[in-house]
């Protein structure tokens, strides 16, 4: 299945390239299996400092903080969730948090409240 990705700058240089693109992958996938595929490939930019945090969202809902300081993300979702359990089309978003402390980032969007903005 086609799924859409794409992420936030993190900076004008990191605008050099296009960070939208298309990944066939299949629908059998799990999300954990998706997001693990993107940082294999380093799809989400490194921060000097290490303490980058992005908040994916799946179809437009959160569903993910992932922090470069942690080895794994917390899902708000069931990380064994297929993308086709999403819908035919999916689409990833990553939104660039800077470096707010991504501990709050996610329990703030795990008891339901809007996520501060960056």
């Amino acid at each position: 299945m086609n799924v859409n990705v794409d992420r936030s700058s993190v900076a004008m240089g990191d605008d050099v390239y296009a960070h939208a693109e298309t990944i066939d992958l299949p629908e059998s996938s799990t999300i954990a299996e998706a997001v693990a595929y993107l940082r294999q490939r380093r799809f989400l930019a490194a921060i000097a400092g290490g303490r980058a945090t992005w908040l994916l969202e799946v179809n437009g809902s959160p569903a993910a903080v992932i922090a470069q300081q942690w080895a794994e993300p917390k899902f708000l979702t069931d990380p064994s969730d297929t993308l086709g359990s999403f819908g035919s089309e999916v689409s990833l978003m990553f939104r660039y948090r800077a470096q707010i402390d991504p501990d709050d980032l996610f329990d703030t969007l795990e008891a339901g409240e809007a996520g501060p903005e960056t």
